[in-house]
């Protein structure tokens, strides 16, 4: 294949889910999204070495560092809350682990699921990279039970072009505030409230698209890797963001991949509103 001009890296997941698995992971919105938005892209994970992430990927290249697990989460519903469990985590990815021939790529998501870049980041000098921080701020106890965990992203923040992360990843405060002085952009998404950008010392709100909610699963890394995209083509982070968010309003209207839209489709809802 010729080199992906857009680089996923982080953990695919097989999740269990009531109807029995399911393939999940930010790599795997990520990916998609690039690919609806005629990019070439391309991943590198760890897994088990015979693991099969099915149809969802056709086409899309997928380097695999072999591990003795494939990182699986469970997500479990009762007394209107919701608890996450992860039973088997996958091996870490370090910057080796990158085909030579990827490392090039203009464009990288740096998406994990279990800490599985340590806490800081491969560097990619001369790429536009984009971090989506949940898996940095994962922890889990012997029974696998998930719960946050405190992390300051000294080693990876101010390595980046942007960092995105849900509101609902972090305990609030002024952590948002303290990672936003360390990244040249720091976008918090708020799901259909829209999403805060933190930039050059600014504070701007960025209002949600109307949708018809369907299944929000995956939404926020369909947000971080459309404002990768929208970012490395126009270099202004209010424009990416109102992309992202244009992105994301598609992604929860279908369920998991099937609603990430084409870049024509974003175009024409961004203008109906315009």
């Amino acid at each position: 294949m010729a080199a992906p001009d857009f680089l996923a890296i982080g953990h695919l997941s097989r999740d269990v889910t009531p109807e029995g698995h399911a393939l999940g992971g930010a790599v795997v919105f990520g990916a998609v999204t690039a690919a609806r938005m005629g990019l070439r892209p391309a991943i590198v994970t760890s897994a088990e070495p015979d693991f099969d992430p099915g149809p969802a990927l056709a086409g899309i290249p997928v380097h695999v560092v072999p591990a003795r697990a494939t990182t699986s989460f469970e997500n479990v519903d009762a007394d209107g809350g919701r608890t996450q469990y992860v039973h088997s985590v996958a091996g870490p990815i370090g910057r080796p682990d990158v085909p030579e021939d990827w490392a090039a790529a203009p464009l990288v998501f740096l998406a994990p699921l279990a800490r599985e870049l340590g806490d800081g980041a491969p560097r990619f000098p001369g790429a536009t990279v984009v971090a989506a921080l949940q898996g940095w701020l994962r922890r889990w106890d012997d029974s696998g039970l998930v719960g946050p965990r405190l992390w300051d992203g000294a080693g990876l923040l101010p390595h980046v072009s942007a960092a995105v992360v849900s509101e609902h990843d972090f305990g609030g405060g002024d952590v948002a505030s303290r990672w936003a002085a360390l990244a040249p952009a720091l976008v918090v998404t708020r799901g259909a409230q829209g999403a805060t950008l933190h930039h050059g010392g600014t504070v701007r709100d960025v209002p949600a698209f109307p949708a018809r909610e369907v299944d929000p699963v995956g939404a926020g890394d369909v947000f971080a890797a459309a404002y990768l995209v929208a970012y490395h083509e126009s270099g202004d982070p209010v424009y990416a963001a109102t992309w992202a968010s244009c992105a994301a309003s598609f992604a929860v209207e279908a369920v998991g991949v099937a609603g990430i839209p084409t870049r024509a489709r974003v175009a024409a809802r961004l203008e109906s509103r315009a």
